[in-house]
């Protein structure tokens, strides 16, 4: 396929993206235009798409659960947010993506297929190992905190290749919005074990694969 065929193919899915009512295909068709993009070193000034002035948004992901395992999404959503061009910040139990409308739907979206998987992933990994007979305390949490380098190593190579910046105007939203916050530190209790966070590793950058997620 010619670069012109591959331009005006991921113009055609910007567009779809775009304007598409069904989230799940506006979904599909940006994270598809973007592997191309990153694949093919294509940028955004080659396909002469101005920069959407879309309104600011708050994309919201509650959670309920107490389990300690739950803690590890704090870790996520910022992995999530940098690559798709939002800011991220906690509110009670709830995680929210902020950013231009369609970037924290999609980083919302994304965020929520991969938290799901982890925990499913792990919960699994566990019960494995508590079969066997072996120590299991802090095991989830190291498993997860694997799963989450693996996706941090797939998506940043992503988000390096296609330049990917928060825009100047949500940062400086999220700027004022923020400075009189405080900070709130997570800890998480691991057990590091060695094979166990490498497993996590490989099943994050897995999961990455599997979903075709693009930065």
């Amino acid at each position: 396929m010619t670069t012109e065929k591959i331009v005006e193919k991921i113009k055609n899915l910007l567009d779809l993206a775009n304007n598409n009512p069904n989230e799940h295909e506006a979904l599909a068709a940006a994270l598809k235009a973007q592997e191309l993009m990153a694949k093919h070193g294509i940028d955004a000034s080659a396909i002469n798409i101005d920069e959407a002035k879309d309104e600011i948004y708050h994309a919201i992901y509650s959670d309920t659960g107490k389990h300690e395992m739950k803690k590890w999404k704090q870790s996520l959503c910022g992995v999530i947010a940098r690559n798709f061009r939002c800011k991220v910040y906690l509110l009670d139990t709830a995680i929210v993506f902020y950013g231009y409308k369609k970037d924290a739907e999609i980083a919302l979206e994304v965020f929520k297929f991969l938290y799901n998987m982890g925990n499913k992933l792990a919960l699994k990994h566990w019960r494995n190992a508590k079969k066997r007979g072996e120590n299991t305390k802090g095991l989830m949490n190291t498993y997860l905190m694997g799963f989450i380098a693996g996706i941090t190593e797939a998506l940043d190579k992503q988000c390096m290749a296609l330049m990917i910046v928060v825009p100047q105007e949500v940062e400086k939203s999220y700027e004022e919005m923020s400075k009189n916050w405080k900070s709130k530190r997570c800890t998480i209790r691991m057990n590091y074990d060695s094979e166990t966070y490498e497993q996590g590793r490989r099943d994050g950058k897995d999961a990455v694969s599997a979903r075709q997620i693009a930065g």
